[in-house]
């Protein structure tokens, strides 16, 4: 009895968590790889996780334009922006992005007012940095999914002196970490009341650190380890 007694205190913790300033929104679509990762080591990963395909495989480029007048160059660049945006409208596997954490939508009305940075390292040279998405489809491998963006970048029209160039690495979002919330308490709440059936009355179960944000690693090279970082302890009862 004493061993279900503080099992079900511990598991009262598990209530849903009041929304605070800080949370992310329900449909923000989050970076999750890449340095987002630091920290986090196999070891340290609780033994209670989900693993999830992640919603989308992205990469940022560099659309950067070279054309000696500034304002041709200005419209060339504006014009190979609208023919990306265009062409992704027409697609369903391919979506345009600002942002570099948290991503936002981008279409063609937008091109306009994006910021156009200076490539310090070229004279008269411009650059907006844009983020390309493609969904990571339950039958994908890494090498289909970047093919798509490949293909897709390869295939814009760009005007004048315009090129569109990949930066960085290749990374992972997820839509609404926060959605996974319940499931993961569900499954750690489980496998508490395993934990304490297996040592019966005499030991007591306690479930810590239910407070925390849902967080992950990557797992595989499209999936994703979603995961609370909580801590579970057996003690005798009653010390």
């Amino acid at each position: 009895m004493k061993s279900a007694i503080a099992l079900i205190a511990a598991l009262a913790l598990l209530a849903p968590l009041p929304a605070t300033g800080q949370d992310y929104g329900e449909v923000d679509e989050i970076v999750v790889t890449g340095s987002r990762l630091a920290g986090w080591g196999p070891e340290e990963v609780p033994q209670v996780r989900l693993t999830r395909r992640a919603d989308n495989l992205v990469i940022q480029v560099q659309v950067i334009c070279d054309t000696r007048d500034p304002a041709q160059r200005r419209a060339e660049l504006l014009e190979t922006l609208r023919n990306m945006a265009r062409a992704a409208a027409y697609r369903d596997d391919i979506d345009l992005s600002t942002g570099s954490d948290i991503l936002s939508a981008f279409d063609e009305t937008m091109a306009g007012g994006l910021t156009i940075g200076v490539d310090r390292t070229r004279a008269d040279t411009s650059v907006v940095t844009l983020t390309i998405k493609t969904p990571v489809r339950a039958e994908d491998t890494l090498d289909a999914a970047t093919a798509r963006i490949e293909r897709f970048v390869a295939q814009t029209p760009k005007a004048g002196r315009t090129e569109i160039i990949t930066s960085g690495d290749w990374q992972l979002t997820l839509i609404g970490p926060d959605r996974y919330r319940a499931e993961i308490l569900a499954a750690i709440a489980a496998d508490a009341r395993r934990t304490a059936e297996a040592f019966g009355d005499r030991y007591a179960v306690q479930v810590e650190g239910l407070a925390h944000r849902v967080t992950w690693t990557q797992s595989g090279p499209l999936d994703l380890s979603l995961f609370i970082p909580y801590q579970l302890t057996v003690t005798p009862a009653g010390s």
